[in-house]
């Protein structure tokens, strides 16, 4: 029997969908994303699929041909068939809803007829790939032939340097693994060709959770934020479905049903950061006769907008899809990764958390869970608060954690994966605070999860300001989100104490920074000379350390430029705290010169950007959000899409106000916290949340960026979840026949 669904919309222009049944909750929910994302939803499924090439030419080939050589599409078909038959109907339900909007004949965003394409069918695996494909550079890919460069070009001191307490169970690569390193180079480089036309991810966040012991209601309180590019239109879609089953409020990707992040229910709230965990490895391949005759091979075509087709050849070897190189360089990477190499059985644990009634149950629906890595924070009505790491990180050779492996011997294959039951846990804690921002998972010597850590600033940070509360309120978690102190700074000030500059002006400048307090206050002179400093040290000591410039070969420059940068930024604080100085030759470097010779150069850079007097020289007026649009980024002819205003921004990102620059890139901040929310477990209704880039993708939309003034000043809007203040806050109101599936 057919049925209905109801779209209600709040003054932001929040969808909140109201449906009998668990078809008709997500036939509304597909529905509602696609009137406010089509483009982006069209744009990701294209990404996904290998066909962005299509719409913006042959600046997309490369990219298009990684997709697939490594079957991320393909990938999801098969994955969508192994999928329990509730799993499916979801999908399938949710697909109905997107075509259904898409034949009613809407008025398409201007992207469409920029990109000279239109809306296909949306198909149920379509949400797996826009799923995987939003998580897919966000892996250890880039940073394992980096590192693997820098292991052979610069030797296993600098590299177990780059670490520093980022990994403190971390034993230096072998000097056999080395050895092996540099006789494969010859090989490896052929087939590196164009990785750098690729789109490295990012991805970082800060949550944490309270137990009711130091709430003012008695019960938990569960808040974060999320860390991506300053996307147009923003990562995450703020929504509220309801059927006979659930009733259930946070953030979704665009195309994909269900909150895999982000939400509460009326008994649970759940919120994940990026585990950095190290997923992914890389084999290098022989390609003669005798591999290739244990490999698969097709051909694969792909359409270019304004060009002839471009037909590609896919190898895929026992150990995985060769990502780069192939017959013609007979050698090549295999990429194997745990959602390729077997079917992903992550979709099927989102029903699951919809209707688990406790922490336990959410923590328990886990089991399945394969791509990302995260760390996940749940609590639930009754007072529990949990902490799991959830997803597959391989078990093998330890020589596989840091660069590519040779494929052919047998000693760097995979022995199954990490158990459920091995990975890092923690139960309603005696001190009642959870707390995770991309760092080390605390007591996680064994079982190893990965390298690429982020520091322990932010998550300090966090503990510092939660261990004091007593009585805390949603006010109290929000406060957090602003906090700008940034436990690092110290470190590059201290590293200026020997210099004597004779110039008025240098000596000003080192008085601001030995008076400071260490925030990263929008309107802080300070904060922009550290900021503008490091970065300069930032450049000098990669240069002069072998991390960044031409040396490293193909290997090690196969991520672009920033990306390089942004490994040497990462880097640095470890690099300066122990005055690493590489083995040969030691007389070539001097950590005083560079020191000396980055502070001069971020002075004149901020004397050339706002001027030549420093009471001027506020961080806000060079530290900016920088929003950018894909399709821009590729097509010249959608530069002329509206973009929201720049607004000055504090923190960097140390600090739990995340507002990180790219090197290079004129302290602009180009990673921020692209949402926030508090769960309050005392009354769902004091619970908040916001973005910056509002609702709709829709230049013409209302609801384009309409939270972006509220997100700038750290304000939360009201995240309304019970169905009577949304009935009284509701702008407009729709109902859906639902088709009998």
């Amino acid at each position: 029997m057919a049925g209905s669904v109801e779209i209600l919309r709040d003054e932001l222009g929040i969808a909140h969908v109201r449906g009998g049944s668990l078809a008709e909750a997500f036939f509304g929910q597909g529905w509602a994303c696609a009137e406010d994302r089509s483009w982006q939803m069209e744009q990701d499924r294209r990404r996904a699929c290998g066909r962005w090439a299509e719409a913006v030419g042959a600046v997309a080939l490369e990219r298009d041909a990684f997709m697939r050589r490594i079957g991320l599409a393909r990938s999801c078909e098969r994955d969508f068939a192994e999928l329990g038959a509730d799993t499916r109907a979801m999908f399938e339900a949710y697909a109905a809803g997107v075509n259904a909007y898409l034949a009613s004949r809407p008025a398409l965003p201007p992207e469409f007829a920029l990109a000279g394409v239109t809306p296909e069918p949306w198909l149920p695996w379509h949400s797996l790939a826009v799923y995987k494909l939003r998580h897919a550079f966000m892996e250890p890919l880039y940073r394992k032939l980096w590192r693997g460069a820098v292991l052979r070009e610069r030797g296993p001191e600098l590299v177990a340097a780059l670490f520093g307490e980022r990994s403190e169970t971390l034993s230096v690569p072998p000097g056999a693994a080395q050895r092996e390193a540099a006789a494969l180079a010859a090989e490896l480089e052929p087939c590196l060709e164009g990785l750098a036309a690729l789109a490295p991810g990012d991805g970082g966040s800060n949550h944490w959770a309270l137990a009711g012991s130091r709430t003012a209601s008695g019960r938990p309180l569960v808040a974060g934020d999320p860390h991506r590019s300053f996307e147009l239109p923003n990562t995450y879609w703020q929504n509220h479905l309801r059927c006979d089953r659930f009733d259930v409020i946070g953030f979704s990707f665009a195309g994909v049903p269900a909150f895999p992040h982000f939400a509460h229910s009326a008994r649970v709230a759940w919120s994940i950061t990026h585990g950095l965990a190290d997923d992914q490895d890389l084999f290098v391949e022989r390609l003669g006769a005798e591999e290739l005759a244990r490999a698969s091979l097709r051909t694969e075509t792909i359409a270019v907008r304004g060009a002839s087709p471009v037909a590609i050849e896919v190898v895929a070897t026992p150990r995985g899809p060769i990502a780069f190189g192939g017959r013609a360089q007979r050698a090549g990477i295999a990429l194997a990764w745990p959602t390729l190499a077997e079917p992903d059985s992550t979709f099927d644990c989102l029903l699951p958390m919809l209707e688990a009634r406790s922490a336990a149950e959410l923590d328990a629906s886990q089991q399945r869970w394969v791509l990302p890595c995260n760390n996940l924070i749940c609590a639930d009505v009754d007072g529990s608060i949990r902490y799991r790491f959830r997803g597959r990180v391989p078990v093998r050779a330890p020589a596989s954690r840091w660069a590519p492996v040779p494929g052919w011997k047998p000693e760097h294959a995979w022995h199954g994966t990490v158990p459920f039951d091995a990975l890092p846990t923690s139960v309603d804690p005696s001190r009642g605070i959870l707390a995770a921002a991309n760092n080390r998972p605390a007591g996680a010597d064994s079982p190893y999860l990965g390298l690429d850590f982020s520091g322990p600033s932010r998550v300090r940070r966090i503990h510092a300001r939660l261990e004091p509360l007593e009585r805390a309120s949603a006010e109290d978690m929000a406060a957090i989100h602003a906090d700008d102190e940034s436990q690092v700074a110290p470190l590059f000030v201290a590293a200026l104490a020997g210099l004597r500059p004779a110039a008025p002006h240098a000596l000003d400048a080192l008085a601001r920074l030995r008076a400071w307090d260490f925030r990263m206050r929008a309107d802080s002179v300070a904060a922009a000379l550290y900021l503008a400093f490091r970065e300069q040290l930032t450049v000098l000591a990669g240069d002069a350390l072998g991390l960044t410039a031409a040396g490293l070969g193909a290997l090690g420059e196969s991520a672009p430029a920033a990306e390089r940068l942004a490994f040497a930024w990462n880097a640095l604080p470890a690099l300066l705290r122990a005055r690493f100085v590489p083995p040969s030759p030691r007389e070539a470097f001097d950590w005083g010169a560079l020191v000396a010779a980055a502070f001069e150069r971020a002075l004149a850079f901020l004397e050339a950007r706002l001027g030549p007097e420093p009471d001027g020289w506020q961080l806000g007026r060079v530290h900016r959000t920088f929003s950018w649009h894909p399709l821009a980024v590729d097509l010249p002819e959608a530069r002329t899409l509206a973009l929201p205003p720049f607004v000055p921004m504090a923190g960097d990102g140390d600090t739990v106000l995340c507002s990180a620059t790219t090197p290079g890139f004129g302290l602009r901040a180009t990673t921020v916290s692209v949402a926030r929310y508090v769960f309050d477990l005392g009354d769902w209704e004091r619970s908040r949340w916001i973005v910056p880039h509002g609702v709709s993708g829709d230049p013409a939309s209302p609801h384009w960026s309409d939270q972006l003034l509220a997100w700038a000043e750290l304000r939360l809007a009201p995240m309304r979840y019970g169905w009577a203040g949304v009935e009284a806050a509701a702008r407009s109101r729709r109902r859906l026949d639902v088709p009998d599936t």
